[in-house]
């Protein structure tokens, strides 16, 4: 059953019900169950990419009926749910949520539970200073060389280590991110 966006409709999606469909709440996915060895830091090549979206290109808003999946392990554009999360820092949001988030304009930064956490808090800093509408939340589908990222609708950009000039150029040069800074 296809739904309206943000509107809670019984039977459909009021972010509480059914939830085990698109998380089965594991500690996994927001755990690193080594922490004391976090992944290393190394100064790589950040990669960032976009996609160019049809102009009627419009996603589906599916009720927890539906189980949804995605065909790629960083989704940046797609059908979700109805309901997406304040803006805010969670212990973990399903990319079911989060694209909702990013098709209104926020960016998510994703981070793996193993990424250092010196480089976590860093773009954390970033990203809670210059972006008013954001998500933050672990997601373990990140590559360990590079555990960091940032998603906007139809982009991304996977880093190991934060530098902020790149960070800010980025945010303010490029006009797939530059809507989202506030």
């Amino acid at each position: 059953m296809v739904s309206q966006m943000g509107k809670v409709i019984q039977g459909c999606d009021d972010a509480k019900t059914n939830l085990e469909l698109d998380w089965n709440n594991s500690p996994t996915d927001y755990l690193c169950f080594h922490p004391k060895n976090p992944y290393p830091v190394k100064r790589i090549k950040s990669i960032q990419e976009c996609v160019q979206l049809p102009s009627d290109y419009y996603p589906q808003h599916f009720c927890m009926d539906t189980k949804l999946s995605y065909n790629v392990t960083l989704p940046t554009y797609g059908d979700h749910r109805p309901l997406w999360p304040v803006f805010g820092e969670y212990k973990y949001v399903p990319p079911q949520r989060w694209l909702h988030n990013i098709e209104h304009g926020a960016v998510v930064m994703l981070y793996h539970p193993c990424a250092h956490p010196f480089m976590v808090n860093r773009l954390r800093a970033i990203v809670r200073g210059c972006i008013r509408k954001h998500i933050i939340t672990p997601y373990v589908h990140l590559d360990p060389d590079r555990p960091l990222a940032l998603i906007s609708w139809g982009c991304s950009l996977k880093i190991n280590y934060v530098k902020r000039q790149e960070i800010f150029v980025l945010l303010h040069s490029n006009v797939s991110w530059y809507n989202f800074v506030s």
